[in-house]
């Protein structure tokens, strides 16, 4: 459809009115409208599209679909399915302005166009985020103009941009986390809150990356945080009950470090953080919890909460937080010598210290904190404990498998002769709920086993002569 016989309404005047345009296919029109009993606004509407195709009527290259009886058309719907409606301004398929004129090649964008598309990308942030939350996504992929969730670990398409569309959008989200707009060769970290009930803090990073023409394209992500939900219960995480009685009394050590290990999206923080609740609901307010987290990820209540930024750093926040007088401290994530060098000045100093860290198992996390400056002489006897866990995402009910390592009486010697992984491992007893989960997933295959069993013992899979009959009866 030529972009000069549509009936077009600004973003704006769609927010406002809670009105927009569902369908047009001639002089025939569709409304999405949100009070269906407002009769002034459907009046307005009527008399402007009328007038609108008195407009093209008067053109010599009008089409006859446009002279035929005007037909208007009010469905009723909701907010959300208004946001929606109007964000299909960036759909591949909403191609409705000509950003260059085809003659002079000079650019026919007038302000107001300029406006409307700045609206219209406000708008489409606003839906992809009340998306993203809708279907509980940890994070938003926007690469080559296509927008994907993760949801539960797997990416999910979300939809498809028009390249220029991708651009302002990028752009909208730059500025709003306070990057530099015209930088795109050099990566850049921000953030910035959204939503005024309930608000979610969203971490970004752009990357520039190879596009069709090899510069000017960019992969941006970003994190959802859900600063107001609150972690869940130590007990429906998936720990056996061995496991959280070893919980319980790690919680209990007078000082230390405890370290939570795993891959990203495994839940990490979430354990760190039930934890903490379990701390205090026991304890009763007896003991002061100080975290330092970048950023908060869960409201921790009985928590004094810290945020860790450029200005806030790790070694500085420690420092302030001694006087705080605090007997429980929690380090976000460990991920470079200085976070290292807190949570281990922080277990050396007589307080017990809660940590996660990005490592595989047992020996991987030992190293790890070598790798990162810290000596081993230091660091190995405040160790009290390394919890190892992982998501298996493929199951209908996420499985979490999990490994508590506990270091032998002989760990502060022996650990000094450990050279691999594997001589660590040897030093840790370890409780796992591995034997469990063996036995449940057998269990499934069982239960699976004798009711293919059964279902092949029917007529009908045995080709006797009932088959047809048996056949025909579920047809």
């Amino acid at each position: 459809m030529n972009s000069r016989f549509k009936f077009i309404l600004t973003p704006a005047y769609c927010l406002f009115n809670g009105v927009a345009v569902l369908e047009q296919s001639g002089a025939c029109i569709s409304f999405l409208i949100e009070n269906n009993q407002n009769e002034i606004l459907k009046a307005r509407l009527k008399r402007a599209f009328e007038n609108h195709l008195g407009m093209i009527r008067k053109l010599n290259d009008c089409p006859e679909v446009y002279r035929r009886i005007p037909a208007v058309e009010f469905i009723a719907g909701t907010r959300s399915q208004l946001r929606k409606c109007v964000s299909k301004l960036y759909s591949t398929q909403g191609k409705s302005v000509d950003d260059f004129d085809s003659v002079t090649g000079i650019s026919a964008v007038s302000e107001s166009e300029k406006n409307q598309r700045e609206a219209a990308a406000v708008l489409l942030l606003d839906s992809i985020l009340n998306e993203a939350r809708l279907r509980k996504a940890t994070d938003i992929h926007i690469e080559q103009n296509c927008v994907r969730l993760r949801v539960n670990g797997q990416l999910e398409k979300l939809l498809e941009l028009q390249s220029e569309k991708g651009a302002e959008l990028v752009q909208r989200i730059k500025l709003l986390a306070g990057m530099n707009v015209i930088e795109k060769r050099r990566c850049q970290d921000g953030h910035f809150i959204y939503g005024n009930h309930n608000p979610f803090f969203l971490r970004v990073s752009t990357m520039a990356v190879v596009g069709e023409n090899y510069v000017g394209e960019e992969s941006v992500v970003i994190r959802l945080l859900d600063t107001s939900r609150i972690p869940l219960e130590i007990d429906s995480l998936g720990f056996n009950l061995v496991q959280l009685e070893r919980l319980e009394i790690l919680s209990k050590e007078p000082n230390g470090l405890i370290l939570v290990c795993g891959p990203t999206g495994s839940g990490k923080s979430t354990t760190v953080a039930s934890m903490l609740v379990d701390i205090e609901k026991r304890c009763g307010g007896v003991l002061k919890i100080l975290s330092l987290e970048d950023p908060p990820e869960y409201v921790i209540p009985g928590v004094t909460q810290v945020k860790i930024d450029e200005r806030n750093g790790f070694s500085e926040a420690l420092n302030h937080i001694f006087r705080q007088d605090p007997d429980i401290i929690m380090i976000g994530e460990i991920r470079d010598e200085e976070s290292a060098s807190a949570a281990l000045q922080a277990a050396l100093t007589g307080h017990l210290v809660f940590a996660t860290l990005h490592a595989g198992n047992v020996g991987e996390a030992i190293l790890r904190l070598e790798n990162l400056g810290m000596q081993r002489k230091l660091f190995c006897p405040v160790i009290r404990a390394v919890v190892c866990q992982e998501l298996d995402l493929s199951r209908e009910r996420n499985q979490l498998y999990a490994d508590i390592a506990e270091p032998k009486d002989s760990f502060s010697t022996m650990c000094m002769r450990a050279e691999s992984e594997d001589d660590f491992d040897l030093l840790f007893m370890h409780y796992t709920n591995y034997p469990e989960i063996l036995q449940e997933s057998m269990k499934e295959l069982s239960e699976r086993h004798t009711v293919e069993k059964n279902i092949r013992r029917l007529p009908y899979f045995r080709g006797g002569k009932n088959a047809k009959r048996i056949h025909g009866s579920a047809v």
